[in-house]
């Protein structure tokens, strides 16, 4: 019996994840937007490629198909697309890639959308298909929604996390989709609105959270006061997840409270580009360091295969404000060699972004000792390991 074909739409890691889980029980096709070609993974190929990293420095982007040939033959397409827009941009990127999806998708065939939406966002993406393919979902054409949160390079579960699928479309039959389920996909049939909100809820739950925190420990450095412990929250976590936030921002009208919830986490991270900065500048005057014989170091290893571009907008935001005050800022991540990082000539300040990179700063750190460096935890409190 011929194993059932998915499309996963998006080079990201994300769909290469899913892709992984998928790849025994399906044939499973990964489709990159930017180039408009298309390639059949194999479970051989995916278990010696952990990441969608691996797989393309390994020029393993063999046997190319045409887009158009893999979605219209696609039972089920999975929508991951890799958005490189940012704010309210990166929602008409998306949109645009979904109306793409839309061109090829065939009488019978399931969109899995692990995009997040606002309120109200997947009956938009709905009227979208519908409109553009010209079937009916729920008769002609069933819609899905994964909500999934960007990959954790902290180390920490971000707020978005794979969901199980709900379904729209009351009028179809659990026959319909009963493909998905033997992929291994939780289906709710009709459950779309409530697996939205309960996801909006898990987001602004934690970035109205980070958000406070970067508040009042910004208004505690400047009245030079403690407010007991201090997190250990990085605030990678709150940059993950600006789309998110954006796409809420974007659903409801102006002057909403959801709005302002939204609107105002996204201007937290904005003032927490300043308040690193502004903390940077008092370090190297408590150190008496001179800004020419000083390099900083921006530490976040965000992954460039993310569905979001947000956390490597943010970390070149970060850089490029630190530049205005020291002109040697380096951004960096894991990869970097070593000799690429620390001179043994300046005192280094290094801006850890996510745990994980706190732990590799450190190790690095000690095969350095003869040269001089602070590490800037980037949490909502900002510290020094």
């Amino acid at each position: 019996m011929p194993k059932l074909k998915v499309a996963i739409y998006g080079l990201t890691s994300e769909g290469y994840s899913v892709a992984a889980r998928l790849v025994e029980k399906a044939a499973v096709t990964i489709v990159d937007e930017t180039l408009q070609m298309a390639m059949d993974l194999e479970q051989g190929m995916v278990k010696t490629h952990k990441t969608i990293d691996e797989l393309v420095t390994d020029e393993m982007l063999m046997g190319l198909k045409p887009v158009s040939q893999v979605l219209s033959e696609a039972a089920v397409i999975v929508f991951t697309p890799k958005l490189r827009k940012v704010r309210d941009e990166s929602i008409i990127e998306a949109s645009a890639k979904l109306r793409d999806v839309a061109k090829y998708a065939s009488s019978g065939s399931t969109v899995v959308n692990m995009l997040p939406t606002g309120v109200g966002g997947n009956a938009d993406n709905v009227a979208l298909l519908e409109k553009q393919t010209g079937l009916k979902a729920g008769e002609r054409l069933n819609y899905g929604y994964c909500p999934t949160g960007p990959p954790a390079a902290s180390g920490v579960e971000p707020a978005g996390h794979a969901n199980p699928v709900a379904m729209l479309g009351s009028k179809a039959a659990s026959k319909d989709f009963a493909s998905l389920e033997d992929l291994g996909f939780k289906t709710t049939y009709g459950g779309i609105a409530g697996l939205e909100l309960e996801y909006i809820s898990r987001v602004l739950t934690l970035c109205t959270s980070m958000a406070a925190e970067v508040e009042l420990m910004r208004k505690a450095r400047e009245l030079k006061a403690s407010i007991g412990s201090q997190s250990e929250r990085y605030v990678d976590q709150l940059a993950s997840l600006i789309y998110d936030l954006t796409a809420i921002q974007s659903s409801e009208d102006v002057g909403e409270p959801i709005t302002y919830l939204a609107a105002a986490a996204v201007k937290s991270l904005e003032n927490y580009e300043r308040y690193v900065v502004e903390e940077t500048r008092d370090l190297l005057r408590e150190l008496q360091l001179k800004a020419s014989r000083t390099r900083v170091v921006v530490a976040w290893s965000a992954d460039k295969y993310e569905m979001r571009a947000d956390r490597l907008a943010t970390a070149q935001s970060l850089t490029e404000k630190l530049r205005d005050y020291v002109t040697d800022v380096r951004q960096v991540d894991a990869r970097t060699r070593a000799d690429d990082l620390i001179d043994n000539y300046k005192h280094s300040v290094a801006i850890v972004c996510t745990a994980a990179d706190l732990e590799w700063f450190k190790g690095l750190k000690k095969s350095f000792r003869s040269s001089e460096t602070t590490i800037l935890r980037a949490t909502t409190a900002i510290s020094r390991a």
